[in-house]
């Protein structure tokens, strides 16, 4: 399941929004915040110049005694503060910068020409950033608030971005959904198609290449269903034409004198017959099943104990009592060209075995020829397919298994080929047990 999600092409579309949002958030992110530091940097900077030139302007024509009285009134908590050199021996300094207040040292130094140093101090209710500067050729301590400057990420923008993620790739997903969601009833469509049936005309709504998609297929799936259509007509008219010169040619040769020809002419005939009859099954095939209770076993009675009255040594073995609910006609076609196809091809003894397993209800032909090939057991299935080694010398007409094989798909059922360990060869017809409650 999973395997089959990641190749789809939803999955994909989602993959894809899914990697340029996030990628687009990130980068978005990672820009904002530059700009965020470089603001603040920007900021600080111009705070602190102007501090420093409000303090010298200020304390320009002051005595010592002035400036220290004035700084005392100057200096409050919470705001920019001019402190004494000898203030720093009380301090416990942190010379780990945050990456705003080792900008903010590295500007000043360039700006005011000197060498500044700068030093955390965190205290309990706030972070300060000392640093030394000169005042009208003084050493002082310049302590800047630090509480409000973080230098953590965004958090407020990285939620932002977040939720802008999910909220896109949710409409995206809903959108690349709503895209998919009409090639998928193609592929549907496509299915129902391949196994013989006739879908629903698709909707032809949507964006322009899926009107057209839809509209191709509709006419595609009404052109093969004409084609099929004049093709079952063709070959049930030709057959049934065909059967009666045919029985006129029987008949006139049974009327006249008997010759050394006439029982092969006679075979021959017969022989014809029996291809037109598969014509006329092998395009009975083609229509829809006509599904009624039917018991497996007393079926394969009836076909076994028919062949068997025409000189075939065959045998059934009931090892279980399925009930189905199937097309008997269509079921009795395909049991009975299989048993022709043992006739023909395989060796005595021949056995028919109906059986149960899995919830499934197993119809086997057994006999003990060559069997088919493995490489060429899929072409076997093919219409007008015939083995090379029988090809134009059999008389068959190379719809047999192909039959058989359109019964089989009707039913939704498995057709397989079994290489027996004591040198026999066997045909397995695998029929849902549950396809009645399915079609009720």
């Amino acid at each position: 399941m999973l395997r089959r999600l990641a190749g789809s092409l939803l999955f994909r579309l989602i993959v894809l929004v899914v990697v340029v949002v996030v990628t687009t958030q990130v980068v978005t992110v990672y820009i904002a915040a530059g700009e965020r530091h470089k603001l603040m940097d920007k900021q600080l900077y111009a705070q602190v110049v102007d501090t420093l030139a409000f303090l010298e302007g200020s304390m320009d024509n002051m005595s010592p005694a002035q400036r220290t009285a004035f700084l005392a009134s100057y200096n409050r908590p919470g705001l920019p503060r001019l402190l004494p050199q000898e203030s720093a021996p009380r301090q416990q300094f942190d010379k780990e910068l945050p990456r705003v207040a080792d900008s903010l040292v590295s500007r000043l130094s360039k700006g005011l020409g000197d060498t500044v140093h700068g030093y955390m101090v965190h205290r309990e209710d706030r972070n300060e950033l000392w640093v030394n500067v000169h005042v009208l050729d003084t050493p002082y301590w310049l302590v800047i608030p630090f509480g409000r400057y973080s230098d953590r990420p965004i958090y407020s923008l990285i939620q932002a971005a977040l939720l802008a993620t999910v909220l896109a790739i949710l409409l995206a997903s809903v959108v690349a959904w709503r895209i998919t969601r009409p090639i998928s009833k193609v592929v549907m469509a496509s299915r129902e198609l391949a196994g013989g049936k006739l879908p629903s005309p698709l909707a032809e709504d949507g964006p322009r290449e899926l009107i057209a998609l839809a509209r191709g297929f509709n006419h595609m799936a009404s052109a093969l269903d004409n084609a099929a259509r004049e093709r079952r007509l063709m070959l049930a008219g030709l057959s049934h034409d065909l059967r009666t010169p045919l029985t006129r040619l029987k008949l006139m040769l049974e009327l006249q004198d008997s010759s050394p020809d006439t029982p092969d002419m006679l075979a021959d005939i017969d022989e014809l017959s029996r291809i037109v009859r598969q014509f006329i099954d092998f395009a009975r095939a083609e229509e829809s099943a006509r599904l009624e209770p039917v018991a497996l076993a007393e079926l394969a009675d009836s076909v076994v104990a028919r062949f068997g009255r025409s000189g075939l040594d065959v045998h059934l073995d009931r090892l279980a009592e399925p009930e189905l609910y199937v097309d008997a006609l269509a079921l009795e076609r395909l049991l009975s060209n299989l048993l022709e196809n043992a006739r023909r091809y395989g060796k005595p003894p021949i056995r028919v075995e109906v059986a149960s397993q899995d919830n499934m209800a197993m119809l086997s032909v057994i006999d003990h020829g060559a069997g088919i090939p493995a490489a060429l057991r899929e072409s076997a299935l093919a219409p007008f397919e015939r083995l090379a080694e029988h090809r134009g010398t059999d008389g068959g007409s190379g719809l047999g298994l192909a039959i058989v094989s359109r019964v089989v798909k009707q039913h939704h059922g498995q057709l397989r080929f079994v290489d027996e360990a004591d040198g026999g060869f066997r045909v397995c017809i695998l029929l849902p047990l549950t396809t009645a409650a399915a079609t009720a």
